[in-house]
């Protein structure tokens, strides 16, 4: 009998470690709210928290592809900070422009070629010996 008490403390302690999270969970879930709520950076660091605190727990590899994740998309976004606030933009938009009119140059004098390389073509079979 008393062995069968000490199995269902024992079980009764497993069971609470299990229903109630510990500091690390609490963190993983924070870092899980504040993705959620689009704040990155702070997103970032508690997952980074979280890989520190319990490099052993089963989440870690999700928490890792997370701030991998989190990594690249706050690194686009600063770039993309920059270039709308550098003087670049204007210039660039001036050279594609200018590239896309000298592209419609290019198409109009490769239609004029390819009718007078067909005239030429027409006039050659015309010319042949043998024909009509």
């Amino acid at each position: 009998m008393k062995l069968l008490s000490v199995i269902f403390i024992a079980g009764l302690a497993c069971t609470g470690c299990a229903v109630f999270p510990g500091p690390a969970r609490e963190t993983l879930d924070q870092a899980d709210a504040k993705l959620v709520a689009t704040d990155y950076a702070g997103a970032q660091v508690l997952y980074a928290a979280f890989i520190n605190a319990d490099p052993g727990n089963p989440q870690v590899p999700r928490a890792r592809a997370m701030q991998t994740v989190l990594d690249r998309l706050l690194s686009t976004e600063s770039e993309l900070d920059r270039a709308k606030k550098s003087d670049e933009t204007p210039r660039l938009r001036r050279e594609i422009s200018e590239r896309q009119g000298e592209l419609d140059r290019l198409k109009g004098e490769v239609a004029k070629l390819r009718a007078d390389l067909e005239r030429v073509r027409t006039i050659e079979l015309q010319t042949a010996p043998g024909s009509k």
